[in-house]
């Protein structure tokens, strides 16, 4: 959804997450490293996510899920050709997931967290085998999602606290 900020409207996830993150470095967890070479890994991530991950799941999730919502047919020569190409990129990340935690490095970043939106939409329709089939690709994504599940209960529960301030 836009983000609103002082007449500066942003619309594109990503982008509002790198924003807040900035504007408020000292609330809550940081999913940016700010020492170069771990910005630097951080950035390459971001940019598998885009073109290794994004590519190729956003256009099967169209198909798949919101084509049937809006009444139309998915063109399943199409998410096949998606699906076939998709294995060999998640083939490389189990391999990167082999030698570190996450995808840029020991702790978990943005990068890895925008993989959720997409990434459970995609396992919900069907196809949470192309992750849960590669050990290391599986283990992450256990833990991405178990981070954004307690980064929600924290925020809940830090809202309620300051509520009853």
């Amino acid at each position: 959804p836009p983000k609103d900020d002082d007449g500066s409207i942003l619309y594109e996830s990503r982008a509002i997450a790198r924003y807040l993150n900035k504007k408020y470095p000292d609330q809550g967890t940081s999913f940016i490293p700010t020492d170069p070479k771990a910005e630097a890994l951080f950035e390459q991530a971001s940019s598998i996510e885009t073109f290794n991950f994004n590519a190729f799941v956003a256009p099967i999730v169209a198909e798949t899920v919101f084509k049937p919502r809006r009444g139309l047919q998915p063109n399943e020569e199409r998410v096949s050709e998606l699906l076939r190409m998709l294995q060999s990129k998640m083939d490389a990340y189990d391999l990167i997931l082999s030698k570190q935690k996450y995808l840029a490095g020991d702790s978990v970043t943005l990068a890895d967290l925008s993989h959720l939106p997409y990434g459970a939409t995609f396992c919900g329709a069907g196809f949470a085998e192309v992750i849960e089939s590669r050990p290391n690709l599986a283990r992450w994504w256990k833990d991405i999602l178990h981070c954004s599940i307690e980064s929600a209960l924290s925020m809940r529960h830090s809202r309620a606290v300051r509520r009853r301030e």
